[in-house]
């Protein structure tokens, strides 16, 4: 699995998880497969309080778990980050994560 962060998305992804000390790393999954399961592969983050996984990466200090179910619709994952314009709060349904074919 190959995971590629953006600027923007690892500085917050730091700053998320230097908030929160309970909150050790970062979890990707399978969010869902559109409709009837031949649809396209969707992605999503949460922060969780572990460092350990079926499957882990360290990427510029950030510990990053994903789920192996990922696996069977992608290598390459791109994270990317678009804050609020209305706030400065991080909100997690602002990260971007997409399959980078």
């Amino acid at each position: 699995m190959h995971i590629n962060i953006t600027e923007i998305a690892l500085e917050t992804l730091k700053t998320l998880l230097a908030k929160d000390k309970n909150k050790q790393a970062v979890y990707i999954y399978l969010a869902g497969i559109g409709c009837g399961g031949g649809g396209k592969a969707s992605f999503s983050l949460t922060t969780v309080n572990q460092k350990e996984g079926e499957n882990v990466l360290e990427i510029e200090g950030i510990t990053i778990i994903y789920d192996r179910l990922i696996l069977f619709h992608t290598k390459n994952i791109v994270i990317d980050y678009t804050p609020s314009a209305y706030d400065q709060e991080i909100r997690l349904e602002s990260f971007i994560i997409k399959d980078a074919k």
